[in-house]
């Protein structure tokens, strides 16, 4: 099963990014937009994983999140990630959190420990909302819409995995399993 650790950015927030999706669709030439559904930040992607690994995967998910008392956070800008001729990936990020950075840490040290290769890129913690997008505004405008947008706080409490599955050839994250901040 192909498979990831997240987080849920809850109703707010996902009402907030939909409004900006529908004002970005003003300024868009392609795009795949990512459903409201699918909204989450990824704390660490695993890949294909057997289902015999999955107790283990809650464990060691269990000892990360030791000491990590419930923080919020909050959307802060629009970035991507490169495609060749297109954005491949359109996010919104969140604020820099010392929290979300040590929950990300801790994550990536106990899978580690259990088999799982350590993150080798910096940690950038971010929701994606659409892929394969040309604009024809530059990212800078499209920022600038952004700054109009309300910013509620995101309450992260619960870390989940997810499997990521193809059903009605739209792609869904079912949760596997929740671990809660205490």
């Amino acid at each position: 099963m192909r498979a990831f650790i997240g987080i849920d950015i809850g109703e707010k927030a996902i009402e907030q990014i939909v409004r900006f999706q529908e004002t970005l669709k003003n300024y868009t030439v392609k795009e795949r937009w990512t459903y409201k559904d699918n909204f989450h930040i990824t704390l660490k992607f695993l890949g294909e994983i057997e289902v015999e690994a999955i107790s283990k995967i809650e464990e060691a998910a269990k000892v990360a999140v030791k000491g990590i008392s419930p923080f919020y956070i909050r959307l802060s800008e629009v970035g991507f990630f490169k495609g060749d001729k297109e954005m491949r990936v359109l996010w919104i990020g969140t604020e820099e959190s010392e929290f979300l950075n040590k929950l990300h840490n801790n994550i990536d040290k106990e899978l580690y420990k259990i088999g799982f290769a350590k993150d080798e890129r910096k940690f950038t913690s971010h929701i994606t909302i659409a892929r394969d997008i040309r604009l024809n505004i530059g990212i800078e405008e499209v920022n600038n819409l952004f700054e109009k947008q309300e910013k509620e706080a995101i309450l992260v409490d619960t870390i989940f995995l997810y499997e990521s599955v193809i059903q009605e050839n739209r792609r869904k994250y079912i949760p596997i399993f929740s671990v809660p901040l205490k």
